[in-house]
């Protein structure tokens, strides 16, 4: 894995306790990297982990620069299963880690 996309890893562990849309990772991410990607790019780089990462549905979040809503991607780890309501909790999967 490139080193400039290392908070992927981080991802990985944030997304066996529970589904995380893009705004709520790279909010989380924000925390540990002083560079942290925004959400546009966290959807790009996991988009392109098919292999660990899956695109579960897109979620309405609230913008503060506008009075419309907008959808993003809400994520999870394939092989997971994640209960259907927030906060999309981990209801276990792929050998219960």
């Amino acid at each position: 894995m490139a080193k400039k996309n290392k908070w992927v890893e981080d991802v990985e562990e944030m997304l066996k306790r529970q589904a995380l849309s893009s705004t709520e990772i790279s909010f989380k991410l924000k925390q540990k990297y002083r560079y942290n990607p925004h959400a546009r790019k966290v959807t790009l780089v996991l988009r392109g982990v098919k292999s660990k990462f899956v695109e579960i549905n897109k979620v309405s979040v609230s913008s503060s620069l506008s009075s419309d809503s907008h959808n993003v991607s809400l994520w999870g780890l394939r092989g997971y299963s994640y209960e259907l309501q927030y906060p999309f909790s981990s209801l276990g999967g792929a050998l219960d880690e």
